[in-house]
């Protein structure tokens, strides 16, 4: 009973056939598509043997035209001056011959192509009697034209045996060509001789171009002649090699010409010639005919082969399927619960960590011992590997990610320390070059930090995080940019007040640093990169990192956008793009969103924009005071390298001639406070400093700790969040501030005293 709302397909579906009727229609499929092959094989012959038929028609049309080209030749002799008495029956002659040739051209259905060129030599024919009609003929240009004539009507032969592209054909035709203007060229021989007379010597030179040209043809035609022909042709021109050697003598002045003598062998050979090149083409037409009638009976012959093959083919066939049907509908039924139902829901438990055992997998029921039971082992095989890949795999997974843990978390370890004993050193140090090689190992331990992390992000694993209090929005973009090596080149834009949920604070800092790190790595050294932050209308925080560099082309943008959605399983891919790997888990953790857009859309270098929105379930509005942030000001000329750009987890601040004491924050410290600068060129001091003594350069010598309002106990290293502290900061910034503005105080007014004496 089909279960209630359940269409049956109709009959004609293929859903509704029975697995017999399935198999017959792949049977008979190739039968079809044998017998459709086989007819198309013998429409060919059947055509080829229409071709040849439409050109044993054309044959007959090609020996007037083989006649034609001799009447012409003939009148080219007889019209050239002084002219022969038989011209005017030459002509007629001429007409007549063409006539019939252009009617059987029309009758056999002659190419389009081959019916020009015989009406262009019939059109020709006739410009050339009118020319001979007018007083200022030319004999030489008539004698051209005709030569033209002869080779254009010498062109058939070849066009039409063409049509069927077998080479024992055309080579014949071709040697029919030849023989029409070889029969030309002794034409011209014949002129020059019978209208020479004793005033007007034979002229040797043209005699002899002709002969060699007579030679080079003779070449071609014993090439492309018949075997049984050659003789004829040999015994048709035997008096061709005494008439080039007299033609020779008479040209170096050895010798003279004798017309009498040459004229009768010239008038043998063009003969010889014509009859040959008629023979040609009777020989050419009983061979297209042999070759239809042979065409003819291969087709029949081969379908009636192709129908018997088929038929025994499809019988044969039908009676194998029989004892194919049974194994293959048990094996197809097996195959498809186990690809559908039993390999995914083993592979799944594999996922989940339960351990199965390949060897327990229930077989395919098939136990035949032909190629059917064979496929149905080697499914049974392939089934148990794929299990047993997936339990191999996810054990693979399991110790590739505790290693990587347990390899992250002890270089974290180690870093924390070294960062510990970098920042003693960092509070004792009174030195700024050396100071300034500390901050540069504190900011190299800080990104060494945040591999690590990546390292343990890659493993599938959380990174530790200590410290969960609320961080401001203002330290949130400070505490990323002392994470990015070319922080220099960040500028801080708006920030708005608020803070950020401790227990996302970290991975967001992680995330802004890795946006930044790429905004600083593959944008201009010169350009600068913001780091600016806004509320959204949601309540949430908006954050957008804005390079103007070479930008990203349209299908690579939309692919790191996809990057960024999916947060993927590791592969190929991560270790080459580890960071946006890093930034889509991270942000997939807190549902933060990032995004890249073209910064200047349509420009050459757009530049990429990094929008990361965080939700308002994270932002705390107005949670802890915002501290704003420091204006930044032209470093004075005297100021000393370290201060001016020191390579420090934070920016820092450059000192300025006159600084007026501004009021508390209410925070406890006043280091980080709108500074006020003042026209006065001379720098007054606002904070008594105590200092013990001072070096030679001027700067104070003071004791470590020595503050002039009290500093909070900082939280010990192992407290910390997990990006640098804020109060360390600003405490080493203060401690260089501090020494500066003492040193040139100092220094100015030993300055203004030694002026004064």
């Amino acid at each position: 009973m089909p279960e209630p709302g359940h269409q049956n397909p109709a009959r004609w579906h293929v859903n509704a056939w029975s697995l017999r009727t399935k198999v017959a229609v792949v049977l008979l499929l190739p039968a079809a598509v044998a017998l459709v092959l086989g007819g198309l094989r013998v429409q060919s012959q059947l055509d080829e043997a229409s071709r040849l038929s439409a050109i044993r028609d054309q044959m007959t049309m090609l020996g007037d035209a083989v006649a034609l080209t001799n009447l012409v030749s003939d009148e080219m002799v007889a019209a050239t001056p002084p002219g022969g008495p038989d011209l005017e029956t030459l002509q007629k002659a001429v007409d007549e011959r063409a006539a019939s040739v252009q009617r059987r051209a029309v009758t056999t259905g002659l190419p389009a192509e081959l019916s020009g060129i015989l009406s262009e030599a019939t059109g020709q024919l006739s410009e050339l009697r009118r020319q001979a009609a007018s007083p200022n003929r030319n004999p030489t240009n008539e004698t051209a034209g005709y030569l033209d004539v002869v080779n254009g009507l010498s062109e058939l032969a070849p066009g039409i045996v063409g049509t069927a592209g077998d080479d024992d054909l055309e080579r014949p035709a071709r040697a029919v060509t030849y023989l029409l203007r070889l029969r030309g060229i002794l034409a011209i021989e014949e002129i020059v001789l019978r209208f020479s007379t004793g005033s007007t010597p034979v002229d040797a030179g043209t005699g002899q171009r002709s002969a060699a040209e007579e030679q080079l043809l003779s070449e071609q035609i014993r090439r492309d002649l018949p075997p049984a022909d050659v003789a004829a042709f040999d015994r048709a021109t035997a008096t061709a090699q005494d008439r080039r050697d007299t033609y020779q003598a008479a040209f170096v002045g050895a010798g003279t010409i004798t017309p009498a003598t040459l004229l009768p062998g010239l008038e043998s050979e063009s003969q010889g010639l014509a009859d040959l090149a008629t023979k040609l083409v009777g020989n050419l037409g009983d061979t297209v005919s042999a070759r239809t009638n042979q065409a003819r009976s291969e087709a029949l012959r081969d379908a009636a082969i192709v129908l018997g093959a088929l038929l025994a083919a499809l019988a044969i066939a039908l009676i194998v399927a029989r004892s194919l049907l049974a194994p293959v509908r048990v094996l197809r039924s097996a195959a498809l619960r186990a690809a559908h139902h039993r390999l995914p829901e083993t592979v799944e438990r594999v996922r989940l960590g339960e351990r199965v055992d390949w060897r327990t997998i229930e077989p395919v029921p098939v136990r035949t011992e032909e190629e059917i039971g064979q496929l149905a082992r080697a499914f049974d095989d392939m089934h148990q590997q794929a299990v047993r890949l997936a339990g191999e795999q996810a054990e693979l997974r399991r110790q590739v990610s505790e290693m990587f843990t347990t390899l992250s978390r002890r270089s974290q370890s180690l870093v924390e320390l070294q960062l510990e004993v970098i920042e003693t050193l960092e509070s004792d140090e009174q030195d700024p070059k050396r100071l300034e090689g500390l901050f540069r190992l504190d900011h190299l331990a800080t990104r060494l930090r945040r591999n690590g992390e990546n390292l343990q992000v890659l493993a599938g694993g959380t990174p530790a995080r200590r410290g969960q209090g609320p961080v401001t929005v203002v330290e949130l973009l400070r505490a990323a940019t002392s994470e990015v090596n070319d922080y220099t080149r960040i500028s801080l834009g708006h920030a708005p007040n608020g803070s950020v949920r401790g227990s996302a604070a970290a991975d967001v800092v992680h995330i802004l640093a890795e946006l930044l790190e790429n905004a600083t790595r593959y944008s201009s050294p010169e350009r600068k990169v913001v780091l600016t932050a806004d509320r959204g209308s949601d309540g949430g925080l908006l954050i957008e990192v804005v390079d103007a560099g070479l930008g990203m082309a349209p299908d690579d943008l939309a692919a790191a956008n996809q990057r960024l959605a999916a947060s993927d399983d590791v592969g190929p891919e991560t270790t080459r793009r580890m960071g946006l790997f890093v930034v889509s888990r991270l942000a997939a953790r807190h549902g933060v969103t990032v995004r890249l857009r073209p910064t200047y859309e349509g420009a050459k270098q757009s530049g990429i924009t990094a929008s990361v929105h965080v939700p308002a379930t994270l932002v705390i509005a107005d949670g802890t005071p915002q501290v704003p942030a420091v204006p930044r000001i032209p470093a004075a000329p005297q100021a000393p390298a370290a201060l001016v750009a020191p390579a420090a987890p934070s920016p820092p601040i450059a000192p300025v001639a006159k600084i007026v004491a501004p009021e508390p924050l209410g925070t406890g410290h006043n280091w980080f406070v709108p500074l006020t600068p003042v026209t006065s060129p001379v720098a007054e001091p606002v904070i008594d400093v105590p200092t013990t003594r001072t070096t030679a350069a001027g700067l104070p010598m003071r004791k470590p700790g020595a503050r002039v309002l009290p500093i909070p106990a900082r939280e010990p290293a192992a407290a910390r969040v997990g990006f640098r502290d804020p109060e360390s900061i600003r405490s080493n910034l203060a401690r260089h501030y501090d020494g500066v503005r003492a040193a040139r105080q100092r220094t100015q007014t030993e300055s203004e005293a030694q002026e004064g004496s």
